[in-house]
């Protein structure tokens, strides 16, 4: 398998560890609603920056967590890039440092982020004035420009072997050049 279908591989293999996490939630959810009858209206007492601000800290913020650990760890790699032979090094192939990692992951979580700020406004605006109300046309345009930003990323490391957190933190993605344990 190539060294950039490796890459998407692993991201899938990666998502895994992400959903098992969103299930966890699901689940916390759901005996909160079971035992309350109603989950928290974040929209209503926090408003959209406040919910999202909640959600980031729940979900992006452990995301994050998983990535930064695991990248910056002894193995320079995901679980699902373990899985697959692959490794991030800084671009002369040496180990990154920690502050190449956590930039890394900051750029690689922007898009999942925006898109979550630009949902929020949308519906907050649904929240206030009911499904039959318009959001107003900055929304869209984000949430189109945060989906095409996502889609760059793909391309990009489909055909350059970098996305743009890659050349942003001066790392890449390659063969493990020696077998994880």
């Amino acid at each position: 398998m190539r060294e950039r279908t490796r890459r998407l591989a692993a991201l899938g293999l990666d998502y895994v560890v992400i959903l098992a996490w969103m299930i966890v939630l699901g689940v916390v959810s759901t005996v909160v609603f079971l035992i309350r009858g109603e989950l928290p209206d974040t929209l209503g007492t926090i408003g959209p920056l406040g919910s999202q601000l909640v959600y980031f800290l729940l979900l992006t913020f452990v995301v994050g967590v998983y990535l930064y650990r695991t990248e910056s760890g002894p193995h320079h790699a995901t679980w699902g890039k373990r899985k697959l032979g692959l490794e991030v090094t800084a671009a002369d192939g040496a180990a990154p440092n920690r502050k190449k990692i956590l930039l890394r992951t900051i750029v690689k979580l922007l898009p999942w982020e925006g898109a979550h700020f630009f949902v929020w406004q949308m519906m907050y605006v649904y929240y206030r004035e009911g499904y039959e109300a318009t959001p107003p046309a900055w929304v869209f345009v984000g949430l189109n420009a945060v989906t095409v930003a996502a889609l760059l990323y793909i391309v990009l490391v489909l055909v350059t072997g970098r996305g743009p957190h890659d050349a942003a933190a001066g790392t890449r993605v390659q063969f493990r050049r020696v077998p994880a344990s």
